[in-house]
């Protein structure tokens, strides 16, 4: 709540043409981001997962590796926007996904 009124007080402060220079900035500082979280999932979870290159297609076991990788990364990520959305800096502990 607090972040987005001090975010209200930066944008009145512009003018129109900077308060849209302002969002696209932001709009591709958001889309970099989340280039670089698919990025990082793919990363891990072909590194973690993928054992053979016998096929074109992942067998049983790697997909559901991806699959419970992809999950578990998610569900992390969705965890830590939780706790940023808060403004709290949390244990260690909370952070860590459960097996």
């Amino acid at each position: 709540k607090m972040a987005m009124q001090d975010m209200n007080a930066v944008l009145s402060g512009l003018s129109g043409r900077e308060q849209k220079e302002l969002m696209l900035s932001l709009e591709e500082m958001q889309l970099k981001e989340n280039f670089t979280t698919y990025n990082g999932l793919v990363e891990r979870c072909f590194a973690n997962c993928v054992t053979t290159f016998r096929s074109k297609t992942l067998d049983e076991k790697e997909e559901k590796c991806v699959t419970r990788c992809a999950h578990k990364f998610f569900k992390a990520v969705r965890r830590a926007a939780e706790v940023f959305s808060t403004g709290q800096t949390p244990p260690p502990s909370a952070l860590q996904s459960p097996e």
